[in-house]
């Protein structure tokens, strides 16, 4: 395959046809901006302005501990010299801070993915000195012909002289045999197409994506209802993540892939999330460096055998948020 791949030990479990099954019918239910990136291994950097390199910064500089990991999580690159004209007409020029077309024109990268796959972020790199901002965009295209949908994209903000990376996770995007898919970049001659990333978890992991479901919103009058409500203030709280999810006969999950979301926020702080039952791992889930910000993170959970877990923010630091549960562990 094109790109660089960063590996992790894999955990063969579960069945393929059973991923696929439900492959490009997960939705994400959390519709919230952002350009933070799943936690766990540390991507390759595409640029300096790399949200991750500028996260992990800000992070260490407040003190907050590192990020959770994310089991299975694996990333793989491409660069410009991947990208080609969807129409050859219009050229392509290759320059040392990117691609772009001689005429203003789209440019796209085949990725190639292997069927089973469930992506979690997707990550452009380019620089924008135009009037206009650009968007970047992951297609699928059917094999049987017909148009393709899109998976995912993102805004290049414009005015920018230097290579600007903005990413966006995506909830449980599971990648089908009879499809593949494509990154490409609306560029035109001031628009440089540097790179791309995908965060993904491998086929056998031991993870299965379901349809994402809302478990919990700190927000009063937000459902689901019955639960507890007001904004968490250097305390911890017990959560119940299986709360309206179905399950399989028979299955306990070990742990989930959630969605986490932080709203209403102090001027600073972290929130951890982790398996009821156990110490405080030292590890934090979302990260948020200014009041009221509003910040969505992919993160990993253990959860007890009853489903729970802890919500826990340090002293000087609070927030609202919620939590969408896209996948199991088991």
């Amino acid at each position: 395959m094109n790109g660089h791949e960063r590996t992790e030990p894999t955990e063969p479990t579960v069945s393929r046809r059973a991923v696929l099954a439900g492959a490009g019918t997960m939705a994400g239910a959390i519709a919230v901006a952002t350009t933070t990136r799943p936690a766990g291994a540390t991507p390759p950097p595409l640029a300096p302005t790399d949200p991750a390199l500028t996260q992990a910064a800000l992070a260490a500089q407040a003190g907050f501990p590192p990020l959770a990991v994310v089991p299975g999580v694996r990333y793989r690159t491409w660069s410009y010299h991947d990208a080609t004209p969807t129409n050859w007409s219009y050229g392509r020029v290759i320059t040392s801070t990117g691609a772009h077309t001689s005429t203003p024109a789209s440019m796209r990268i085949g990725l190639g993915l292997e069927a089973g796959i469930a992506v979690t972020e997707i990550a452009f790199a380019a620089q924008n000195s135009s009037g206009a901002s650009a968007i970047g965009s992951v297609d699928r295209h059917p094999l049987v012909g017909g148009s393709p949908t899109q998976l995912g994209s993102v805004t290049i903000p414009s005015g920018l002289s230097n290579v600007q990376v903005v990413s966006s996770a995506i909830a449980n995007k599971v990648i089908g045999e009879a499809e593949s898919v494509s990154a490409g970049l609306v560029t035109s001659s001031s628009v440089r197409f540097f790179g791309f990333r995908l965060g993904y978890i491998p086929f056998g992991f031991g993870y299965v994506p379901i349809a994402p479901k809302r478990v919990y919103d700190s927000r009063a009058g937000n459902p689901p209802l019955g639960v507890t409500k007001g904004q968490l203030t250097n305390n911890s709280r017990v959560i119940n993540l299986l709360n309206g999810v179905t399950l399989p006969a028979g299955v306990t999950p070990v742990g989930l892939l959630v969605n986490l979301a932080v709203v209403n926020t102090s001027a600073s702080g972290f929130l951890s999330l982790y398996q009821n039952g156990i110490p405080d791992p030292g590890t934090s889930s979302i990260n948020w460096f200014t009041a009221n910000e509003i910040v969505a993170n992919t993160t990993y959970t253990g959860i007890d055998t009853s489903g729970n877990a802890i919500a826990k923010v340090p002293a000087n630091a609070s927030t609202d948020f919620f939590i969408d549960v896209v996948g199991y562990y088991a």
